[in-house]
């Protein structure tokens, strides 16, 4: 399942990836959810047909994006992080939640939350992303 989302796939410019780390040893289906959830902060690749037609992403500090093939071109802006780790992910239905912090060169280290919503509890399309980063003080 993690493959098929991941090819075909849009990421943001970066000479080496992102070091990611989990405070524990995810499932499989935890591990996917949490991909999907980091390419959205620049960490990782988001294969077109992860997104319905019509998925909206809400982020703090720039204005919505509505439609797959915006919130793609808007991926392409992003500038990776350095380093991500990943504290929390939770799955509930049609919904999932990741959280942990992480830091962009050059402007230290931020915490995060990515909320997905899905079209079913199958989780096979994102409907809606909400993505928040905030400065860690």
């Amino acid at each position: 399942m993690c493959q098929s989302r991941l090819k075909d796939s849009v990421t943001a410019p970066r000479s080496q990836s992102p070091r990611v780390s989990y405070p524990c040893d995810p499932s499989p289906s935890e591990r996917a959810l949490a991909e999907l959830a980091l390419a959205m902060s620049g960490a990782g690749q988001l294969a077109a047909e992860a997104l319905s037609d019509m998925a909206s992403w809400e982020r703090s500090n720039h204005p919505s994006v509505v439609g797959r093939a915006h919130i793609l071109d808007a991926l392409r802006q992003l500038t990776p992080p350095a380093s991500l780790s990943v504290t929390q992910i939770t799955v509930e239905g049609k919904a999932a939640t990741i959280t942990g912090r992480l830091t962009r060169d050059g402007h230290g280290l931020f915490l995060f939350c990515q909320i997905l919503r899905f079209t079913t509890p199958e989780r096979s399309q994102i409907a809606q992303i909400i993505s928040v980063e905030q400065k860690e003080r």
